[in-house]
């Protein structure tokens, strides 16, 4: 496997081309490479409009397991443009330690698109967390507009469900 910069390079550039079975085998590479360069290279791909790229650098990222990109994770996924499209960005988020993302996971529960929002609730019934009183009067004030007019994918879901896992903070 390469791991010069140039080889590197090369990867990053068959892994940004046109050619999709070239592109996925360039990311499988990267990542098993996973060096320093490669999860910075995936960071900046989370700012990318390239769906694809996104979703494929989020989950180097978790396969990297590299803490560094929940942050970056977080926003790529709060980004008005990816709504609808970022539950593999969701899922590569939960697969870090959420423990202090009790709010943000709601959050996505509340506002994200179906998939998004199953990953999220996926991590809520999962992962044990850190919260304080606030998070929780904030997540019962979300839950409460939320039912005002609840989504198609909400109801889902299982209002019901959610419900009770708002209940139990």
């Amino acid at each position: 496997m390469p791991n010069s910069s140039s080889g590197l390079e090369s990867l990053r550039n068959q892994a940004l081309g046109p050619d999709a079975e070239a592109a996925y085998e360039a990311f499988e590479s990267l990542t098993a490479i996973g060096t320093e360069e490669v999860a910075q290279f995936y960071l900046a791909l989370l700012e990318t409009a390239e769906r694809g790229w996104r979703n494929r650098a989020a989950m180097g990222l978790a396969y990297l397991g590299d803490e560094r990109a929940v942050a970056p994770l977080l926003q790529a996924i709060q980004r008005p443009e990816t709504r609808g499209c970022n539950g593999t960005m969701v899922y590569a988020l939960t697969q870090f330690d959420c423990r202090h993302l009790l709010k943000e996971l709601f959050q996505m529960v509340f506002q994200q698109g179906y998939e998004a929002q199953l990953m999220a609730l996926m991590a809520i019934e999962e992962q044990d967390f850190e919260y304080s009183i606030e998070d929780v009067a904030f997540i019962q004030q979300q839950w409460a507009v939320a039912q005002l007019a609840p989504s198609t994918s909400l109801r889902e879901l299982g209002l019901e469900n959610i419900g009770e896992l708002v209940e139990e903070l």
